[in-house]
């Protein structure tokens, strides 16, 4: 999947900033065409902002990363796949709880066991890695657009932001997203984004 899709998911669901009661109130003294709700693309954020395209350029940098790591394990699970083909072979004509019992064979399932596991988890740590990065980079995404995108809400008068993806017609006056690019592009601290590797358990939930 291509970061850009992953992170668009999420963003649809990120972001419905409200502007307080009484910058709202402040705005709309003297104007009565305020409006109330104003849109915007966040893909086109995404994808056309410095802060977007820096953020996808280091997410894949990621990406590539753990790719890499991830060709190293093909000697182990190659070495897995001869091993359970020999075992399978040798034992064809033993059931299960002969095989369980045996001498020979039982240590040797059971050890193929163990590395098949230790395997499967390192695969999964790999990949949990790069999805609880892209989690937290989304998430640190939206934490540097909001206050600019508030402030632009505000500068509307309106209460409410949308993602234009979610409304069926909307009047080019309404959509503040070429606005929002031009903010965050001009912005000293809104142009780039701080993306590291994650492990998989900064995103976990702690046990109970």
């Amino acid at each position: 999947m291509r970061v850009l899709s992953s992170l668009c998911a999420a963003a649809v669901i990120a972001v419905a900033v409200t502007a307080s009661p009484d910058a709202l109130a402040q705005r709309n003294r003297g104007n009565d065409n305020a409006t109330t709700v104003v849109v915007i693309d966040y893909q086109r954020v995404l994808t056309e902002s410095a802060i977007g395209r820096d953020m996808q350029a280091r997410l894949q940098a990621v990406r590539t990363d753990i790719q890499t790591e991830a060709q190293t394990l093909a000697p182990e699970r190659q070495a897995i796949e001869s091993e359970s083909q020999r075992l399978q072979a040798a034992t064809r004509t033993l059931s299960p709880e002969q095989i369980r019992d045996h001498a020979t064979w039982g240590p040797q399932y059971r050890s193929l066991a163990e590395r098949l596991q230790a395997f499967q988890t390192r695969s999964q740590s790999l990949e949990g890695d790069l999805q609880c990065t892209q989690v937290i980079a989304l998430r640190d995404f939206d934490n540097t657009i909001s206050p600019v995108v508030r402030g632009v809400m505000e500068g509307r008068g309106a209460g409410v932001v949308l993602d234009s993806r979610n409304v069926q017609l909307t009047l080019p006056a309404y959509d503040i997203t070429t606005i929002v690019i031009q903010q965050l592009d001009q912005g000293a601290n809104t142009r780039a984004l701080n993306v590291t590797r994650r492990p998989v358990s900064e995103c976990q939930a702690p046990a109970q």
